[in-house]
Protein backbone atom coordinates (compact mmCIF):
# COMPACT_ATOMS: atom_id res chain seq x y z
CA UNK A 1 0.00 0.00 0.00
CA UNK A 2 2.63 2.39 0.45
CA UNK A 3 4.55 1.70 -2.36
CA UNK A 4 1.50 2.49 -4.59
CA UNK A 5 1.15 5.79 -2.33
CA UNK A 6 5.15 6.54 -2.79
CA UNK A 7 4.13 6.24 -6.84
CA UNK A 8 1.21 7.86 -7.06
CA UNK A 9 3.08 10.84 -4.79
CA UNK A 10 5.59 10.56 -7.65
CA UNK A 11 3.36 10.69 -10.64
CA UNK A 12 2.20 13.76 -9.33
CA UNK A 13 5.67 15.50 -8.68
CA UNK A 14 6.40 14.68 -11.79
CA UNK A 15 3.05 16.32 -13.68
CA UNK A 16 3.44 19.20 -11.37
CA UNK A 17 7.23 19.31 -12.85
CA UNK A 18 6.17 18.95 -16.73
CA UNK A 19 2.94 21.45 -16.44
CA UNK A 20 5.43 24.07 -14.86
CA UNK A 21 8.28 23.53 -17.79
CA UNK A 22 5.60 23.74 -20.50
CA UNK A 23 3.84 26.77 -18.77
CA UNK A 24 7.30 28.25 -18.52
CA UNK A 25 8.70 27.81 -22.19
CA UNK A 26 5.22 28.78 -23.26
CA UNK A 27 5.69 32.34 -21.47
CA UNK A 28 8.60 32.29 -22.64
CA UNK A 29 8.51 31.53 -26.37
CA UNK A 30 5.14 31.42 -27.25
CA UNK A 31 3.42 34.14 -25.24
CA UNK A 32 5.02 37.08 -25.93
CA UNK A 33 4.55 36.74 -29.85
CA UNK A 34 1.59 37.57 -32.01
CA UNK A 35 -1.14 40.60 -31.63
CA UNK A 36 -4.06 40.26 -30.31
CA UNK A 37 -7.00 43.05 -31.22
CA UNK A 38 -9.02 43.80 -27.65
CA UNK A 39 -12.32 45.21 -28.95
CA UNK A 40 -14.92 47.29 -26.79
CA UNK A 41 -18.60 49.12 -27.06
CA UNK A 42 -17.82 52.52 -24.63
CA UNK A 43 -21.87 53.83 -23.73
CA UNK A 44 -22.16 57.11 -22.35
CA UNK A 45 -25.21 59.39 -21.83
CA UNK A 46 -22.67 62.39 -21.86
CA UNK A 47 -21.06 61.84 -25.31
CA UNK A 48 -23.25 63.50 -28.19
CA UNK A 49 -24.88 61.23 -30.95
CA UNK A 50 -22.65 63.20 -33.19
CA UNK A 51 -19.97 61.22 -32.07
CA UNK A 52 -21.44 57.70 -31.60
CA UNK A 53 -19.69 55.31 -33.76
CA UNK A 54 -15.97 56.88 -33.28
CA UNK A 55 -13.42 54.70 -33.51
CA UNK A 56 -10.26 54.83 -31.31
CA UNK A 57 -7.30 52.47 -31.64
CA UNK A 58 -5.45 52.53 -28.25
CA UNK A 59 -1.67 51.12 -27.85
CA UNK A 60 0.76 51.36 -25.22
CA UNK A 61 4.10 49.71 -23.60
CA UNK A 62 5.44 49.00 -27.28
CA UNK A 63 9.01 48.38 -25.44
CA UNK A 64 10.65 48.35 -28.89
CA UNK A 65 13.69 46.23 -28.78
CA UNK A 66 12.50 44.08 -25.82
CA UNK A 67 10.48 41.42 -27.18
CA UNK A 68 9.02 43.45 -30.02
CA UNK A 69 10.95 43.22 -33.62
CA UNK A 70 10.52 45.30 -36.34
CA UNK A 71 8.34 42.69 -38.13
CA UNK A 72 5.95 42.99 -34.78
CA UNK A 73 5.77 47.25 -35.56
CA UNK A 74 4.84 45.80 -38.91
CA UNK A 75 2.14 43.74 -37.70
CA UNK A 76 0.73 46.04 -35.10
CA UNK A 77 0.45 49.24 -38.13
CA UNK A 78 -1.02 46.69 -40.45
CA UNK A 79 -3.55 45.60 -37.80
CA UNK A 80 -4.12 49.08 -36.46
CA UNK A 81 -4.89 50.55 -40.15
CA UNK A 82 -7.39 47.16 -40.73
CA UNK A 83 -9.39 48.93 -38.40
CA UNK A 84 -9.22 52.41 -40.14
CA UNK A 85 -9.94 54.25 -36.65
CA UNK A 86 -10.86 58.09 -36.02
CA UNK A 87 -8.19 58.37 -33.15
CA UNK A 88 -5.04 56.73 -32.31
CA UNK A 89 -3.60 56.98 -28.64
CA UNK A 90 -0.20 55.69 -27.23
CA UNK A 91 0.26 55.75 -23.62
CA UNK A 92 3.70 55.30 -23.24
CA UNK A 93 6.78 53.35 -23.08
CA UNK A 94 8.01 53.55 -26.63
CA UNK A 95 11.61 51.84 -26.42
CA UNK A 96 12.66 49.27 -23.69
CA UNK A 97 14.98 51.30 -21.19
CA UNK A 98 17.30 48.41 -20.92
CA UNK A 99 17.83 49.25 -24.72
CA UNK A 100 19.95 51.97 -26.28
CA UNK A 101 18.19 52.24 -29.36
CA UNK A 102 20.39 53.41 -32.43
CA UNK A 103 19.58 56.24 -34.62
CA UNK A 104 19.26 53.91 -37.25
CA UNK A 105 17.04 51.71 -35.29
CA UNK A 106 15.19 55.22 -34.22
CA UNK A 107 14.27 56.40 -37.73
CA UNK A 108 13.11 52.91 -39.19
CA UNK A 109 10.55 53.00 -35.73
CA UNK A 110 9.91 56.85 -36.97
CA UNK A 111 9.21 55.96 -40.36
CA UNK A 112 6.93 52.44 -39.04
CA UNK A 113 4.79 54.53 -36.69
CA UNK A 114 4.50 57.09 -39.52
CA UNK A 115 2.46 54.30 -41.39
CA UNK A 116 -0.09 55.04 -38.97
CA UNK A 117 -3.15 56.46 -40.04
CA UNK A 118 -6.42 58.07 -38.29
CA UNK A 119 -8.92 60.21 -39.98
CA UNK A 120 -8.89 62.74 -37.03
CA UNK A 121 -5.10 62.82 -35.60
CA UNK A 122 -3.01 60.65 -33.51
CA UNK A 123 -1.86 61.35 -29.64
CA UNK A 124 0.88 60.17 -27.32
CA UNK A 125 1.80 61.08 -23.85
CA UNK A 126 5.13 60.05 -22.14
CA UNK A 127 5.43 56.74 -20.23
CA UNK A 128 8.38 56.75 -17.27
CA UNK A 129 10.44 55.26 -20.06
CA UNK A 130 10.45 58.01 -21.69
CA UNK A 131 12.39 60.38 -20.68
CA UNK A 132 15.61 58.90 -21.45
CA UNK A 133 16.43 60.06 -25.11
CA UNK A 134 14.35 62.56 -27.16
CA UNK A 135 10.85 60.76 -27.23
CA UNK A 136 8.93 63.58 -28.22
CA UNK A 137 10.79 64.32 -31.15
CA UNK A 138 10.36 60.71 -32.35
CA UNK A 139 6.51 60.88 -31.49
CA UNK A 140 5.88 64.52 -33.51
CA UNK A 141 8.37 63.07 -36.41
CA UNK A 142 6.06 60.24 -36.54
CA UNK A 143 2.99 62.39 -36.76
CA UNK A 144 1.51 62.06 -33.05
CA UNK A 145 0.45 65.31 -31.18
CA UNK A 146 2.23 64.95 -27.99
CA UNK A 147 0.07 65.70 -24.85
CA UNK A 148 1.65 66.02 -21.26
CA UNK A 149 -0.71 68.30 -18.86
CA UNK A 150 -2.39 69.41 -22.11
CA UNK A 151 -5.40 68.86 -23.92
CA UNK A 152 -7.17 68.97 -27.22
CA UNK A 153 -10.43 69.79 -28.56
CA UNK A 154 -11.82 67.16 -30.75
CA UNK A 155 -14.51 68.08 -33.22
CA UNK A 156 -15.94 65.23 -35.41
CA UNK A 157 -18.51 65.80 -38.07
CA UNK A 158 -20.75 68.78 -36.82
CA UNK A 159 -20.03 71.77 -34.75
CA UNK A 160 -19.73 69.92 -31.72
CA UNK A 161 -16.65 68.36 -29.45
CA UNK A 162 -15.22 66.46 -27.02
CA UNK A 163 -12.15 66.56 -25.30
CA UNK A 164 -8.58 64.80 -24.98
CA UNK A 165 -6.33 65.13 -21.62
CA UNK A 166 -2.71 63.50 -21.88
CA UNK A 167 -1.20 63.17 -18.48
CA UNK A 168 2.45 62.32 -18.71
CA UNK A 169 3.55 59.88 -16.24
CA UNK A 170 3.39 61.02 -12.40
CA UNK A 171 6.55 58.31 -12.18
CA UNK A 172 8.85 60.97 -13.79
CA UNK A 173 6.66 64.06 -14.15
CA UNK A 174 4.39 66.17 -11.77
CA UNK A 175 0.56 66.02 -12.72
CA UNK A 176 -0.80 69.61 -13.15
CA UNK A 177 -4.51 68.69 -13.37
CA UNK A 178 -5.64 72.41 -13.14
CA UNK A 179 -3.45 72.91 -16.49
CA UNK A 180 -4.90 69.93 -18.30
CA UNK A 181 -8.37 70.62 -17.61
CA UNK A 182 -8.51 74.52 -17.87
CA UNK A 183 -11.64 74.03 -20.31
CA UNK A 184 -13.21 72.55 -18.03
CA UNK A 185 -16.81 73.72 -16.98
CA UNK A 186 -19.34 71.80 -14.75
CA UNK A 187 -22.12 73.96 -16.52
CA UNK A 188 -21.45 72.79 -20.11
CA UNK A 189 -19.78 69.44 -19.53
CA UNK A 190 -18.66 67.27 -22.84
CA UNK A 191 -17.50 63.84 -22.76
CA UNK A 192 -13.74 63.66 -22.00
CA UNK A 193 -11.22 61.24 -22.48
CA UNK A 194 -7.86 61.04 -20.49
CA UNK A 195 -4.39 59.30 -21.07
CA UNK A 196 -2.39 58.19 -18.36
CA UNK A 197 0.45 56.46 -18.28
CA UNK A 198 0.41 54.72 -15.13
CA UNK A 199 -2.04 53.92 -12.60
CA UNK A 200 -0.74 55.85 -10.48
CA UNK A 201 -1.75 59.14 -12.32
CA UNK A 202 -5.48 57.66 -12.02
CA UNK A 203 -4.74 58.87 -8.18
CA UNK A 204 -4.66 62.20 -8.66
CA UNK A 205 -8.03 62.20 -10.95
CA UNK A 206 -9.44 59.92 -8.30
CA UNK A 207 -8.56 62.76 -5.62
CA UNK A 208 -10.11 65.60 -7.74
CA UNK A 209 -13.13 67.50 -8.55
CA UNK A 210 -12.66 67.06 -12.49
CA UNK A 211 -15.56 64.18 -12.99
CA UNK A 212 -14.20 62.45 -16.23
CA UNK A 213 -16.17 59.65 -18.66
CA UNK A 214 -13.12 57.24 -20.43
CA UNK A 215 -9.45 56.56 -18.85
CA UNK A 216 -6.93 55.10 -21.02
CA UNK A 217 -3.88 53.51 -19.51
CA UNK A 218 -0.86 51.01 -19.09
CA UNK A 219 2.43 50.51 -17.74
CA UNK A 220 1.52 47.35 -16.19
CA UNK A 221 0.84 44.74 -18.93
CA UNK A 222 -1.84 43.91 -16.33
CA UNK A 223 0.83 41.53 -14.45
CA UNK A 224 2.33 40.01 -17.79
CA UNK A 225 1.99 36.82 -16.47
CA UNK A 226 -1.62 36.44 -15.49
CA UNK A 227 -3.13 33.39 -13.30
CA UNK A 228 -6.75 32.72 -14.19
CA UNK A 229 -8.93 33.66 -10.81
CA UNK A 230 -5.92 35.27 -9.46
CA UNK A 231 -4.65 37.89 -11.61
CA UNK A 232 -1.32 39.65 -12.93
CA UNK A 233 1.73 38.84 -11.32
CA UNK A 234 4.53 41.45 -11.76
CA UNK A 235 2.93 44.41 -10.44
CA UNK A 236 4.89 47.66 -9.20
CA UNK A 237 3.75 50.05 -6.92
CA UNK A 238 2.99 52.35 -9.69
CA UNK A 239 0.00 50.75 -10.97
CA UNK A 240 -1.41 51.56 -7.77
CA UNK A 241 -4.74 49.59 -7.85
CA UNK A 242 -5.02 50.16 -11.82
CA UNK A 243 -3.50 46.88 -13.40
CA UNK A 244 -6.35 44.73 -14.30
CA UNK A 245 -7.51 45.02 -18.31
CA UNK A 246 -11.18 47.21 -17.03
CA UNK A 247 -12.44 48.77 -14.27
CA UNK A 248 -15.97 51.07 -13.59
CA UNK A 249 -16.21 53.93 -11.28
CA UNK A 250 -19.82 55.79 -11.24
CA UNK A 251 -20.00 57.21 -14.75
CA UNK A 252 -16.21 56.08 -15.74
CA UNK A 253 -14.96 53.57 -17.74
CA UNK A 254 -11.27 53.08 -17.56
CA UNK A 255 -9.28 50.50 -19.27
CA UNK A 256 -5.64 49.46 -18.76
CA UNK A 257 -3.81 48.04 -22.35
CA UNK A 258 -1.60 44.66 -21.59
CA UNK A 259 0.83 46.30 -23.58
CA UNK A 260 3.35 44.66 -26.75
CA UNK A 261 6.23 44.05 -25.02
CA UNK A 262 8.13 43.09 -22.25
CA UNK A 263 10.11 44.94 -19.63
CA UNK A 264 12.35 43.11 -16.93
CA UNK A 265 9.96 39.89 -17.16
CA UNK A 266 10.70 39.26 -20.65
CA UNK A 267 7.36 36.75 -19.93
CA UNK A 268 3.68 36.34 -21.00
CA UNK A 269 1.30 34.03 -19.94
CA UNK A 270 -2.52 33.96 -20.70
CA UNK A 271 -1.88 37.63 -21.87
CA UNK A 272 -0.91 38.05 -25.50
CA UNK A 273 0.48 41.40 -26.97
CA UNK A 274 -2.56 43.55 -27.77
CA UNK A 275 -3.54 46.67 -28.47
CA UNK A 276 -7.40 47.97 -27.61
CA UNK A 277 -10.08 48.95 -30.14
CA UNK A 278 -13.03 51.23 -28.77
CA UNK A 279 -16.27 52.32 -30.75
CA UNK A 280 -18.32 54.90 -28.87
CA UNK A 281 -22.12 55.21 -28.03
CA UNK A 282 -23.99 57.80 -27.53
CA UNK A 283 -26.89 56.92 -24.85
CA UNK A 284 -28.75 59.99 -25.32
CA UNK A 285 -32.48 60.14 -26.20
CA UNK A 286 -32.42 56.10 -25.68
Amino acid sequence: MKEKESHFFLNIVILIVILITVIFFYAKYVGIKGIKVKEYKVESSILSKNFSGLKIVHFSDLLYKSTISDEDVDELVEKINILKPDIVVFTGDLINKNIKATDEEKKLLIEKLSNIKASIDKYAISGDYDYEYEYDDIMQQSGFIVLNNDYEEIFYKENESIYLVGLPSSIKENINLNEAFKFYNDNDRKYIIVLVHDGNTIKYIDESNYEVDLILGGHSLNGSVVIPFYGGLFKDKYTYKYSNEYYSKGITNIYISSGLGTNQYKYRFNNKPSFNFYRLKSLKNK
